[in-house]
């Protein structure tokens, strides 16, 4: 297996006598320890790997994720590839935009058929996320609205799956006036970009929903300068489930999966939406903007609303969020919200096998009821001085799904970045989700429906 640039993956089943590091036995074959391998990205690396303890099971997930998360702590964003930007669109230099380093990673094992084919998926999750990451590491005035929607448009043509965009005109005929009102203050249009991967005809959909404030200033609430360094990764969302559907359709996974990504840029100008504005959902629910920067959960609620639309039984969406989500759980933790016991059960237990951190936060009608106080509209967008923000925004976005629609929320500002270079990974997004997503949308026997 080759991976991009100079990276290489490999295996073989004859032990060699110059082997730089045993990592995969019991205990020790954590991602953290595969991340930090990753990082030193220097000369040829032999990977022995001990089969004793785990069941096969873990053992062919430990694989996937080894190699997942040698391309995690590999990756750094290349600065020289942004000066081919204006030459060239992202998607056609988005390899040189990623650097792995020219290491050689060897895998010492059997090399059955299914151990290698978890060695390839991971090094396709450990590509997808790179891509993810790229797109979050990009500067805004390198990527703006239309440039993502050209990126997805480009990439579903080459994957052979439906594309469909969105621009201001469908949207006003459709009737998504949240998200239209969320980027009423830039110059350029608005998009939702749906694509479509059918691999399983005839079953149920699940629509992967993904917040793209490709710049958020925070409209008239206008952040300050602290608050606003590192508002170009509030596409985040879009950018991973964009790129989980890559996975899945080269995976030839057996799921029918659309992608909704919902793109806006949040920021000032004399037609920007103001505070006590009244906007009219996609849904035909009314909202009063109290706070023009809580605009997520608006370009959210129209995504969620157009996949059931479009027949979705289970929705998934992906968002920074929530600075409450951060506050709450830290940098290392996703707060995790849903409206049924059993996905959020396996949902945890897969997060366990990936080894990414989710907690479960409360919802309910005490959440519900701080954003009913609006004498205009069916609700508000924020409950001013009451807490409890991530709670109250994913209560807002439950308002809009429909019965009989399973629904994952996920607020994932504080993991969404690696604000400082650790001994893991590198300075900027993370691509955090993307192992669980994976694993939860391709493991077999897990029900997507009510």
């Amino acid at each position: 297996m080759w991976g991009v640039d100079k990276m290489k993956i490999r295996w073989t089943n004859q032990a060699e006598e110059q082997q730089a590091e045993v990592f995969l036995e019991k205990g020790r074959a954590t991602p953290e320890n595969f991340r930090k391998l990753g990082k030193k990205r220097g000369g040829d690396c032999w990977i022995v790997v001990k089969k004793e303890g785990f069941s096969e099971k873990e053992w062919i997930q430990m694989l996937c994720n080894g190699v997942c998360s040698l391309y995690d702590g590999a990756y750094q964003f290349s600065r020289n590839g942004v000066k081919m930007l204006g030459k060239q669109k992202v998607y056609e230099n988005r390899d040189s935009l990623c650097d792995y380093g020219d290491t050689c990673y060897t895998f010492v094992l059997e090399g059955s058929a299914q151990e290698i084919a978890a060695l390839e998926r991971g090094e396709l999750l450990g590509r997808c996320k790179g891509h993810a990451r790229t797109l979050g590491n990009l500067p805004n005035n390198y990527l703006h609205t239309e440039d993502l929607a050209s990126y997805a448009q480009t990439l579903a043509q080459e994957l052979g799956i439906d594309c469909e965009i969105y621009g201001d005109q469908k949207l006003e005929e459709l009737g998504c006036g949240a998200l239209l009102a969320v980027n009423q203050g830039s110059r350029r249009e608005a998009a939702m970009v749906v694509l479509r991967y059918e691999g399983a005809p005839g079953a149920d959909w699940t629509s992967l929903v993904g917040k793209g404030l490709m710049f958020d200033a925070g409209g008239y609430h206008l952040k300050s300068v602290d608050g606003m360094n590192g508002m170009k990764y509030d596409m985040c969302g879009a950018a991973e489930m964009l790129e989980m559907l890559e996975y899945l359709a080269i995976q030839k996974v057996e799921k029918n999966v659309m992608a909704v990504l919902m793109l806006a840029e949040n920021v000032i100008s004399p037609d920007a939406v103001k505070m006590g504005d009244v906007i009219t959902t996609l849904a035909g629910k009314t909202v009063e903007v109290y706070n023009t920067d809580a605009e997520g959960r608006l370009v959210l609620c129209d995504g969620i609303t157009f996949a059931q639309r479009m027949g979705a039984r289970t929705v998934i969406d992906l968002a920074t969020l929530t600075y409450s989500a951060q506050s709450a759980l830290g940098d290392q933790v996703v707060a995790l919200f849903g409206n049924e016991r059993e996905a959020l059960r396996i949902w945890e237990e897969t997060a366990e096998q990936t080894g990414e951190y989710y907690w479960q936060l409360p919802m309910g009608p005490i959440y519900h009821k701080m954003i009913e106080w609006s004498i205009c509209a069916d609700f508000a967008n924020y409950a001013p001085g009451k807490g409890a923000g991530a709670s109250v925004a994913a209560c807002f976005l439950e308002n809009f799904v429909e019965d009989g629609t399973q629904w994952i929320h996920l607020d994932m500002v504080g993991p969404s970045v690696v604000r400082k270079e650790t001994d893991e990974m590198a300075e900027g997004a993370s691509g955090a989700c993307m192992s669980t997503l994976a694993a939860y949308l391709t493991s077999t026997g897990t029900s997507f429906s009510k």
